[in-house]
């Protein structure tokens, strides 16, 4: 049987082995402090976001890259992204760039809204990008539109890692990456994105936004469920560890 000791030793090696335990990214984002767009020119939205748009030919299909254009700031206005009313406060509406004549001559415009990184090596890691996703009316006929995780070459731009999961519904989405010692110097970027022409409606609102390292899980037992473990913890169960060590040193000392 195992004693109390062993118990806390090999949960806090369990954790620490985990390399969510060093990875440091942590953002967070309700968009509660940007102004809702009430019309009229656009202005920066803040907060970090950025805008790149890529143009392929051939809706729907796609089949072709064009060009692109950005990065930039995020506008809160009438093309890309504004801040609206959502159902539970501020969220972040993204949708097709409709000022771009690409609409009109049936090309496809993959609009992306996004934080960006460069990644270091004590970000390596495994993380988890969760958001909720909402619903303001239907999408056009093929128009896609999904939450992302990219993981691009800061050389040649060529996509390393590409995760995503689609938001043509409603609810809590997550997305979940791995950072590895490959990850270091590369651009890391999470966010969300839609492709659409002919001026098709593109909108999803977004909100509660967080990036951050994947929780800690220890071992399941067959009557257990598998708990995250907060630093917190770890620290608390390291003093434990600490003190039984001390009592039991202490105690041999007496012998």
């Amino acid at each position: 049987m195992k004693t109390p000791v062993q118990i806390i030793f090999t949960v806090l090696v369990t954790a620490l082995m985990s390399s969510s335990a060093f990875a440091i990214i942590s953002f967070s984002d309700d968009f509660e402090g940007y102004p809702i767009y009430e019309g009229g020119d656009a202005t920066d939205l803040g907060g970090g976001w950025t805008y790149f748009v890529n143009v392929f030919g051939n809706f729907a299909a796609c089949d072709s890259y064009l060009y692109g254009y950005g990065p930039g700031p995020t506008p809160n206005g009438p093309n890309i992204s504004n801040i609206v009313a959502g159902s539970n406060g501020n969220a972040l509406n993204v949708f097709s760039n409709y000022g771009d004549d690409q609409h009109a001559n049936g090309n496809c415009l993959e609009t992306n809204v996004f934080q960006e990184r460069i990644v270091t090596g004590a970000d390596l890691g495994s993380y988890t990008f969760t958001f909720e996703t909402q619903v303001p009316g239907d999408l056009g006929t093929d128009v896609q539109t999904f939450g992302f995780i990219k993981l691009i070459d800061a050389n040649n731009f060529s996509t390393l890692i590409f995760e995503n999961v689609s938001t043509v519904t409603a609810g809590a989405k997550s997305i979940s990456v791995d950072l590895d010692a490959t990850a270091e110097g590369q651009i890391l970027q999470w966010g969300f994105a839609n492709v659409a022409s002919n001026y098709l409606p593109s909108g999803r609102w977004y909100d509660n936004v967080e990036f951050a390292a994947a929780p800690v899980v220890p071992p399941v037992g067959p009557n257990t469920e598998g708990i995250p473990i907060p630093l917190w913890a770890l620290l608390g169960m390291a003093g434990l560890l600490a003190f039984f060590g001390a009592s039991k040193l202490r105690a041999g000392r007496k012998a």
